[in-house]
């Protein structure tokens, strides 16, 4: 039977991921649902490789936790072997067939007004859902925001699929910035995804728009008239170099080298920022730059450097508010269209800010996921120099 999956990735990537919807396949680590699109009862179930109690199988082959086999087992069949619900001591032979029940129909995100918004999903499997969030969407409800979010959005499209699922975004995205943002549709799903998080193995990468630093300009302030035209000779013949070196080359060959970076392995070929941040006591929109705030670390490389402007790719090493706007405001190279931090207006009217691909490991397959969001019309219709 062919595949329920929704495949919404760019050609060359690396992941294949099979489902079958009629029943439960008997090849290990392969999801399941009966009656997927009538009951909302997630059921992972695996083949036994070697004997062992169903406990230890189940850590061993799936690497469920204690927790987790803990939760599920005073679930209504919880746990099953051959079918038959049983005791995690239980032994078990090369063979056998281990189903545990990962996530119910009565565990949902039922508060949330449905909004009827059309989703732009980029990918979906059983336990992820990927949205393409478009700029000027709030993630989740907060502030005012309690209908017209896309947290709101997927619950009204999970409602449509008669499936009910908590609605868990993995990270989120500022209101004003576009691309990726990834849901876990159970908990055992959100977890993982947290410990690949924290293990750097889901690595999101954005793409901005700066200002040109403004470093030698600035520091041309503070010196003798004499030596401050010298410098700034200086720094527009290297502008002008840099300018008739590349002109913008368009935005397929920026995404072309988005694609090249890869993993941020090599932290020597990107710039850290490492300033911790927090509120600003005398303006609740803004977030300042403070030894007393919470650490806040951006990696960034630039793919595009021009006369007045840069594309740069970024990683987020932690995920503040505004991080990446007042991290760039900082090096003197504030975002297009973010006045707040100092950006100039353009015909944007939005930071140029936008989460182009995330890279992670399917929580219970492990293959590996490369999912990209194309860059929005707005952000292409930016006059570069």
């Amino acid at each position: 039977m062919q595949s329920s999956y929704h495949r919404h990735v760019q050609a060359g990537d690396s992941l294949i991921i099979t489902n079958s919807v009629a029943g439960c396949s008997k090849n290990m680590y392969t999801p399941c649902r009966r009656q997927m699109r009538n009951e909302s009862r997630r059921v992972w179930s695996l083949q036994v490789e070697e004997g062992g109690t169903v406990q230890e199988v189940l850590r061993r082959q799936a690497g469920f936790t204690k927790k987790e086999i803990s939760r599920a087992k005073f679930l209504p069949d919880g746990i099953r072997k051959n079918g038959i619900r049983c005791r995690v001591t239980e032994k078990t032979l090369p063979g056998d067939i281990i189903e545990i029940l990962l996530e119910t129909e009565t565990q949902c995100s039922g508060h949330l007004t449905a909004n009827t918004e059309v989703l732009d999903i980029l990918y979906e499997d059983q336990d992820l859902l990927a949205v393409n969030k478009p700029a000027g969407v709030v993630t989740h409800p907060q502030g005012g925001h309690y209908e017209d979010t896309l947290a709101n959005q997927v619950s009204a499209y999970y409602a449509s699929r008669q499936e009910s699922h908590t609605v868990r975004p993995i990270g989120r995205l500022d209101k004003d910035t576009s691309g990726i943002v990834l849901f876990a549709k159970n908990q055992i799903a959100a977890a993982r995804l947290q410990k690949q998080r924290e293990r750097r193995e889901f690595r999101k990468t954005y793409l901005a728009v700066t200002q040109l630093p403004q470093n030698r300009k600035d520091d041309a302030r503070n010196i003798d008239q004499e030596k401050k035209r010298e410098i700034e000779k200086e720094y527009e013949k290297e502008i002008m170099e840099k300018n008739e070196a590349e002109k913008f080359p368009g935005w397929n060959e920026i995404t072309r080298r988005l694609e090249d970076l890869g993993t941020t392995s090599d932290t020597d070929a990107w710039t850290l920022i490492d300033t911790p941040m927090s509120p600003d006591p005398e303006n609740h929109l803004r977030m300042i730059s403070t030894p007393l705030g919470k650490p806040a670390r951006t990696l960034y490389k630039p793919l595009w450097t021009g006369k007045v402007t840069q594309c740069l790719a970024l990683h987020l090493e932690t995920g503040r508010t505004h991080q990446i706007r007042l991290h760039m405001a900082t090096q003197t190279c504030p975002l297009l269209g973010d006045p707040l931090y100092g950006g100039p207006q353009t015909q944007l009217h939005r930071a140029a800010l936008h989460a182009y691909q995330v890279t992670l490991r399917q929580p219970y397959t492990g293959e590996k996921l490369h999912l990209t969001a194309p860059i929005p019309e707005d952000l292409r219709n930016l006059s570069l120099e």
